[in-house]
């Protein structure tokens, strides 16, 4: 089985075997991959996590005393603390994302070249280091053409919407299937740019080659693994959610709309945490699955494996290092 030994990465692979070579992955690097990602990944992750619990906890409570107090939500809202703390979480979203895809996909790539479970951190630091310029810049132009994508779906929605109420729910249709395809289409724009060092653009035009009639299988991938991912991140999120409530119908019944206190609050606070922390770092097993997933096009397309087995054939194997274990 893959998990007991080095796994070949350019290969095709059916849908099945994508999944289980995904976990197999995991499976067999959890020790040192983990290790990677909480020491590179772990910082952003873990300030982001507690911005984001904060934030949570202040928004719930301002708005739960928003028909008591109105003057305090518009308050809230306008205040310099909400605009900075809003701002600083972002930032840390956003940053604590990029450290974990660059880690994840620099991880494979040391895998590759090293072909054992032996992976040094500061080995996968330094190809971090290295490429978290390539990285943020990819997350950033790929959010500007997000944007810019939305709004050209938009332009559908308002004509039909003009010439009658009716076509509105088909102009709805339009923008959900255009954004969602055009999504998955570029999803494989950071493996590209990772295994191939190709520019933004040309990522993004061989990403669209490569998906080209493999569409829906690159979208039941990404929807499976996202959704496990959710599910286990739920397991969090859903008992804060649940104390989060219970706290603000108790105190609308006493008028006294104040952040959860004591034991209650802390248990809340660490609750949100730790479901965006699992929520993130887990979001490595969706972005192995589509790396697997590339390999598996470039292999159907281009059969880059294929011809590298035939240039080396009949050349003796290299000896396995002694110390590296598979």
């Amino acid at each position: 089985m893959e998990r007991n030994r080095f796994i070949e990465f350019q290969r095709t692979r059916d849908f099945s075997e994508k999944l289980n070579t995904t976990f197999s992955f995991v499976t067999q690097n959890y020790k040192s991959l983990f290790r990677c990602m909480m020491f590179i990944a772990g910082p952003p992750v873990l300030v982001a996590s507690l911005l984001l619990s904060s934030f949570i906890g202040d928004f719930f409570r301002i708005t739960m005393g928003a028909a008591r107090d109105p003057d305090g939500v518009r308050t809230f809202f306008q205040g310099a603390n909400f605009w900075i703390q809003l701002v600083l979480m972002l930032i840390f979203m956003v940053v604590s994302y990029v450290a974990v895809i660059s880690t994840s996909n620099n991880y494979m790539i040391e895998y590759s070249e090293k072909k054992s479970t032996a992976i040094d951190v500061n080995a996968v630091w330094i190809r971090v280091r290295d490429t978290l310029g390539m990285y943020s810049m990819t997350t950033f132009l790929f959010g500007m053409l997000s944007i810019l994508v939305y709004i050209l779906m938009l332009v559908p929605f308002f004509i039909l919407g003009n010439i009658s109420p009716f076509l509105i729910f088909f102009a709805v249709i339009f923008l959900i299937v255009g954004v969602f395809y055009i999504f998955v289409a570029a999803s494989l724009i950071y493996p590209i740019r990772a295994f191939e060092k190709k520019s933004f653009l040309d990522a993004l035009v061989r990403s669209f080659f490569l998906i080209r009639s493999k569409w829906w299988s690159t979208f039941a991938l990404i929807f499976i693994l996202s959704l496990l991912v959710g599910i286990i991140s739920n397991i969090f999120s859903i008992p804060a959610f649940i104390l989060q409530a219970l706290s603000g119908l108790h105190e609308a019944k006493s008028n006294n709309f104040n952040a959860p206190a004591g034991i209650l609050g802390t248990l809340i606070f660490v609750l949100n945490a730790l479901a965006y922390i699992t929520q993130l770092l887990l979001y490595l097993l969706p972005n192995i699955g589509l790396s697997f997933q590339y390999f598996n096009l470039v292999e159907l397309k281009e059969a880059k494996g294929l011809l590298r087995q035939i240039d080396t054939f009949g050349q003796a194997p290299a000896a396995p290092n002694p110390e590296e274990h598979y």
